[in-house]
């Protein structure tokens, strides 16, 4: 006859438990920015002379141009790297505690021979009884 128990054989194996996804979406927002600018401005002003003699007057049509300047605001747009997203992995040890049952056969022995011993063995232990 055999005795036999049952033993927790207990290991790992890998799974995948999951998955980290990052995804890059574009979201457009209106900025406000203030903008100084500069112009030039031209007054005309009106002011009386002296008199002067008609000879160094001269009548007949005449035009003058002055330009003035003023600054518009330009916009550009261009990308600018503000963050860089980086994964890695790490490997973290930790512990479970398993527990289940198991079974185990016992075996018991009745020595009724003409000596009297008694002998029991419950999972390999050995006692003898007198009687």
């Amino acid at each position: 006859m055999q005795r036999s128990e049952e033993e927790l054989r207990v290991g790992t194996r890998e799974r995948e438990a999951g998955a980290m996804r990052v995804r890059k979406r574009v979201r457009t927002e209106r900025e406000r920015v203030r903008v100084p600018k500069r112009r030039e401005e031209v007054h005309v002003e009106r002011v009386p002379v002296e008199r002067r003699e008609a000879s160094e007057a001269e009548i007949g049509e005449d035009e003058f141009v002055m330009p003035f300047l003023e600054e518009e605001v330009v916009v550009e747009k261009r990308p600018v790297v503000k963050e860089e997203i980086r994964m890695r992995k790490e490997v973290v040890e930790d512990e479970e505690i398993v527990e289940r049952d198991v079974r185990k056969e016992e075996i018991e022995i009745d020595d009724q021979t003409e000596r009297g011993l008694r002998h029991s063995r419950r999972r390999g232990e050995h006692r003898d009884e007198r009687s």
